[in-house]
């Protein structure tokens, strides 16, 4: 499995072009998204977010370096550490 590529997944997948087929707001779509997924893997994501924020400390720059900029319905924010964080509430 190579590194992040769960959040590679979230963000090509579920907030990429086609985000509304699974939801009109973030809330939406990650109930979907947590539907699709095994407990450990919901963790999974978790660990690699919290990863991903501690060792990229510019978001904004580092993340679009990495990843598809994420659909952002007007739920999760406007910035990509707002994104991020809101995903992880909505893993709890």
């Amino acid at each position: 499995m190579k590194r992040y590529e769960l959040i590679e997944n979230l963000t090509e997948v579920y907030f990429g072009q086609d985000y509304d087929y699974f939801g009109e707001t973030g809330a939406e779509i990650m109930a979907e998204y947590r539907k699709a997924c095994t407990p450990a893997e919901l963790e999974a994501l978790r660990v690699e977010i919290v990863d991903f924020m501690r060792s990229h400390p510019d978001l904004e720059t580092d993340f679009p370096r990495r990843f598809e900029r994420p659909a952002q319905p007007e739920d999760f924010g406007s910035t990509i550490r707002e994104f991020l964080e809101s995903v992880l509430a909505a893993l709890k």
